[in-house]
């Protein structure tokens, strides 16, 4: 398994939400990653999880620029929910695996709009651009 894993998630079909999958399919080629691109987060990505070193969990928001942030456990609260969380698949891990954590990241990429439709507005696709290029500078300091 690759070290460093990107899962890029969100609904292709809703514009700008789809700026996750894109990133990681960017990724899908390249040497010491592992890429999926997702329509929602699942608990079977635990095992991808649990092999990685490093992990980038990228999604669409409503932020202003491209954001990257370390994912911390400790400020998370967890609550019942039908959805999951970058932080509840860690937590998963951690209570399954009883294994170190990767070292977990967020990646936000701009996003305003998400009707319906599978083209991104400037802000998201200026955003993609960026993105790919933080995680391609990220990935070869790893490597």
């Amino acid at each position: 398994m690759a070290p460093i894993l990107v899962i890029g998630y969100g609904n292709t079909l809703r514009s700008d939400d789809g700026a996750g999958p894109k990133v990681a399919e960017a990724f899908s080629a390249q040497e010491n990653v592992r890429a999926i691109a997702t329509h929602q987060l699942t608990p079977e990505l635990a095992e991808d999880l649990i092999q990685a070193k490093q992990v980038y969990f990228v999604d669409a928001a409503p932020v202003k620029q491209v954001t990257l942030q370390r994912i911390h456990l400790q400020d998370y609260q967890e609550t019942f929910s039908h959805f999951v969380t970058p932080q509840g698949l860690l937590k998963l891990i951690k209570h399954l695996y009883q294994r170190p954590l990767p070292e977990a990241y967020f990646l936000l990429i701009p996003a305003e709009n998400f009707t319906i439709g599978e083209t991104f507005s400037d802000l998201t696709q200026a955003g993609v651009l960026k993105a790919i290029a933080l995680l391609q500078a990220r990935i070869k300091l790893c490597g």
